[in-house]
């Protein structure tokens, strides 16, 4: 391989992490339904499944799930009596979270979600060094729908 710059050429961040807050939303409650969104959202993002969990409350019917994947995690905790959700879509690799925003609008046909987006970690160079990220390269993006 043939390096012609003495600079340090930063590739892909170890990860991309997806806060959401799903609000006026529709759907909160079935440990299915709950299950059968998560999955589909891993499917969407090319993510690979691990194991689920998915725990009902019987006090006002909100679901808490979890999805492990190969690629870091997806989680939920539903509240229904606020038709309100929030999740968080933690992936690295090759994994495309934000894939996972039109299967849950889809799901809860939201009335707003507000989506919170942050690159993780840092970075590596073509040499496969790790390099982190300092505060003032953090791009924290606030997007609403």
């Amino acid at each position: 391989m043939n390096i012609t710059s003495s600079e340090q050429q930063l590739i892909n961040p170890l990860g991309q992490h997806i806060i959401v807050d799903i609000f006026d939303a529709s759907n909160l409650t079935g440990e299915q339904h709950i299950e059968d969104m998560m999955v589909e959202c891993a499917n969407a993002a090319n993510a690979t499944i691990l194991k689920t969990h998915i725990h009902p409350f019987e006090t006002n019917g909100g679901v808490s799930g979890m999805i492990i994947l190969a690629e870091s995690h997806i989680s939920i905790h539903t509240w229904p009596e606020f038709n309100f959700a929030a999740m968080d879509i933690f992936m690295c690799g090759n994994a495309q979270p934000q894939l996972c925003l039109p299967v849950i609008e889809k799901h809860f046909q939201p009335g707003k979600m507000l989506v919170n987006t942050l690159t993780r970690g840092g970075s590596v160079n073509e040499f496969g060094e790790f390099h982190p990220l300092l505060h003032n390269q953090l791009q924290a993006t606030l997007k609403t729908a």
